[in-house]
C-alpha cells in the first residue's frame, strides 16, 4: 500500500479527492433524479412523441428528449450456445479504475 508523503503532489491530490468525491457523488445522484423526473414529465406532456424539445429561462440551451433505439449482443447466451463464434470476435480490453476499498 502506498502512503503519500506529506506535502507531495499526491498528498495534495488525495486531499482534494477526499473533499470533492462525496460532493460529486451527491451531485451525480441528484442530477440523475432530476433528469429522470424531467424525462417522465416530458413523456407525460407529449405521449407517443419520440422527440420532445423543451426550453426554460434557466437553461443555457434547450434540451431535447429523444427515443434512441439500441441493439446489444447477449454475450452470456452467445458464449453458451456458440462459444467458437464468441472466441473469434471477442476483443479483450481494460481500463484503470480508482475506487475506495474497505479497510
Amino acid at each position: 500500500m502506498i502512503t503519500a508523503k506529506p506535502g507531495s503532489r499526491l498528498d495534495e491530490l488525495l486531499a482534494a479527492y477526499a473533499e470533492l468525491k462525496p460532493a460529486a457523488d451527491e451531485a451525480a445522484a441528484r442530477l440523475k433524479t432530476v433528469t429522470d423526473a424531467i424525462k417522465a414529465e416530458l413523456t407525460e406532456a407529449a405521449p407517443g412523441e419520440q422527440r420532445i424539445d423543451v426550453t426554460h429561462e434557466a437553461l443555457a440551451q434547450p434540451l431535447r428528449l429523444s427515443y434512441v433505439e439500441s441493439w446489444r449482443l447477449n454475450t452470456k447466451q452467445l458464449k453458451a450456445e456458440a462459444p467458437e463464434i464468441y472466441v473469434r470476435f471477442a476483443v479483450k480490453g481494460g481500463k484503470w479504475e480508482l475506487r475506495g476499498i474497505q479497510p
